[in-house]
């Protein structure tokens, strides 16, 4: 019964927040930059979270349910390419994320799709070796992949979705539930806060 109480209440705040859209881009959601990154990995510090630096810690941390299976049902679709061990994440990410992506669902008929979760320290230097745009891989700016506590969202979707989930992103951002970064090809989701 609290479940249609709080899908109810989203999406009261989101039809809102949409009305008060102009045609003027008015979301805050942060640019990928060193600042939202230092802002990343203060909340890291903060949430007492450490950096999964291989992949025999993330299978022990999965092992211990310190990592969880994201879901991959008719609310979320994981992509194709994204490799079976790094379909995990914290349990408030995980929780996060199914709350966004059966609003979504709900609005829309159709899952989200999540492109990347955790990502050991290993795998992030050998990213940083193709990709000069990702975030480093130890140091204060290193990408908080690292902690299980962010997912990126596929951002290939209408003109309406999209601007759906980015007045949802921006609310949950103004609440310091999540810090997102609004990047080429996804959204970049970390979540820093509980929902209830």
């Amino acid at each position: 019964m609290r479940l249609p109480t709080v899908t109810l209440l989203i999406l009261t705040m989101i039809s809102t927040a949409q009305a008060k859209h102009t045609k003027a881009k008015t979301m805050n959601l942060l640019s990928p930059s060193r600042d939202s990154l230092l802002r990343q990995n203060a909340a890291i510090d903060e949430m007492g979270l450490q950096r999964i630096q291989n992949e025999f810690e993330l299978e022990c941390l999965v092992k211990i349910g310190s990592l969880v299976a994201l879901p991959n049902d008719r609310a979320v679709r994981i992509a194709p390419g994204l490799p079976a061990n790094r379909r995990y994440a914290l349990p408030l990410t995980v929780s996060f994320l199914r709350t966004v992506a059966e609003a979504y669902r709900d609005r829309f008929g159709v899952p989200l799709v999540v492109d990347s979760a955790v990502r050991p320290v290993i795998t992030q230097e050998q990213l940083r070796r193709h990709n000069k745009s990702a975030a480093p891989a130890v140091g204060e700016t290193a990408s908080s992949h690292e902690s299980g506590g962010t997912f990126d969202l596929s951002r290939n979707l209408r003109h309406a979705e999209l601007r759906w989930l980015e007045d949802m992103l921006s609310m949950y951002q103004a609440y310091n539930v999540v810090i997102v970064e609004e990047e080429r090809r996804c959204l970049h989701v970390m979540v820093i806060g509980d929902t209830q």
